[in-house]
């Protein structure tokens, strides 16, 4: 005796559930309407967090290795390198904005877009290098001692 059809009569629950053993052949309804452009606006704003995250770390390291100066033994170098990092930093914000002022609507437009892009790309490269130097060479700040 099959009771499934008896209990969907009385459930009014059960009787807007499909049968367990048939097969849907087009996809769930959330991946119908998955919206890419939210989705790449949302990665956009994510990036541009982060990337605003590692400016303040990098001016945070940047004042840390001026107040310890040239005590430092690669003071010279970690400096360097930390005003480097910022400077591609701003290049890089300042091609994004390029970026998202262009249009695609010609070839000659989307071949400058991917080269922009690729720039970028590098930049952000760079950036990503200086920064495991500058954490390899360690700015860490300690408190001047009072003397008494």
């Amino acid at each position: 005796m099959n009771i499934s059809p008896f209990i969907a009569e009385n459930n009014p629950t059960m009787s807007a559930l499909a049968p367990l053993n048939t097969v849907s052949s087009s996809p769930p309804e959330a991946a119908r309407r998955f919206n890419y452009s939210r989705y790449a606006t949302k990665k956009t704003m994510a990036q541009g967090l982060l990337d605003v995250a590692l400016l303040m770390s990098n001016a945070s390291q940047l004042k840390a290795i001026m107040d310890i100066g040239s005590r430092h033994n690669y003071y010279n170098v970690v400096f360097g390198i930390i005003i480097c990092s910022i400077i591609l930093q701003l290049i890089t914000a300042i091609l994004l904005l390029v970026l998202g002022t262009l249009k695609d609507e010609t070839d000659s437009q989307q071949k400058t877009m991917n080269i922009v892009n690729n720039v970028i790309t590098v930049l952000i490269l760079l950036i990503t290098v200086a920064n495991v130097f500058i954490t390899a060479f360690g700015v860490q700040y300690k408190k001047p001692e009072k003397l008494i």
